[in-house]
């Protein structure tokens, strides 16, 4: 009889560690953890937790309700736990993203081959295949490998005055294409991410499409009629963290301080600005490690 028990118990024991076991295979299926490095020199327990606290709004406003954010001070990092089908790619942005950003005036295709010449070498280094659009302000596009060589080129070459050359994200179509942009006397663009009140996002007249909604504090709402006005027919760029990732051409004066971008966005892609621009920017620079 005791053997009978003892059996018994073995078994009630074998069960229920197979599911313990289970649950925790469950469990840890279901949690993908990723890591931040903090670089920088400046790297404190209060800038890590604040940042730490920005990164989950960030995650917030772009829809994610599960996930939990924690801090290891010791070694600069904070520690992500995210759904398992969470597309890291997708959010890496609003983990590792200052959230910088800045509307630049841009040189038209005839302004470009005026202020570089045509014996500079960034011709040479980039394919200059976007046609004769004449407020294209791309000086070229290129691959990832002659990208290294056009930074190389760039840091050793002197500045041209009132200009910035910025990339632009990658596109299939092209790869990375390098764009000319506009400064002022002192090299600032038209507005920055302190000019900005509000960004949402809106479904298009037709609902195929969405659009980017972006409202001025009303300080800023005069400098950017003024700037739309002096370039009727002409691309104003928006960067994010000194990338180029759109760049519009003024078709009328915007003088109501509301700006909106239309594109081939998709609904992921458009969550991803508002929860960027809502929220405050990092006080340090993050890498994401695995």
């Amino acid at each position: 009889m005791k053997s009978f028990i003892y059996l018994i118990i073995a078994i009630v024991i074998s069960i229920t560690l197979t599911s313990a076991r289970q649950k925790i295979s469950e469990s840890t299926k279901s949690i993908k953890s990723i890591t931040l490095q903090s670089t920088g020199n400046n790297v404190t327990s209060a800038s890590l937790k604040q940042s730490a606290d920005i990164i989950s709004v960030r995650l917030k406003l772009y829809g994610l309700n599960s996930f939990d954010v924690k801090v290891s001070a010791d070694k600069g990092q904070i520690k992500i736990q995210l759904p398992d089908n969470t597309e890291v790619s997708e959010i890496e942005g609003l983990l590792t993203s200052r959230g910088e950003l800045a509307f630049y005036e841009t040189y038209t295709r005839n302004e470009i081959s005026e202020l570089l010449k045509p014996d500079n070498q960034l011709f040479k280094l980039l394919n200059d295949d976007q046609g004769n659009y004449a407020p294209d302000p791309r000086v070229g596009c290129t691959n990832t490998e002659n990208r290294k060589k056009t930074d190389e080129y760039i840091r050793s070459a002197v500045p041209v005055k009132n200009c910035k050359l910025f990339w632009g994200v990658e596109s299939e179509k092209s790869g990375y294409c390098l764009f000319a942009l506009k400064t002022n006397e002192e090299g600032n663009p038209i507005l920055v991410r302190s000019d900005i009140g509000s960004v949402k996002i809106a479904r298009t007249r037709d609902s195929l499409d969405f659009k980017i909604q972006i409202k001025l504090i009303p300080a800023a709402i005069s400098l950017f009629a003024d700037a739309t006005r002096n370039n009727l027919d002409k691309a104003i760029a928006v960067v994010i963290d000194d990338l180029v990732y759109s760049w519009p051409v003024v078709r009328n004066v915007i003088d109501s301080g509301e700006i909106e971008i239309t594109g081939s966005f998709t609904e992921k892609q458009v969550n991803y600005f508002p929860a960027l621009f809502n929220s405050e920017q990092l006080p340090l620079s993050f890498k994401l490690i695995r």
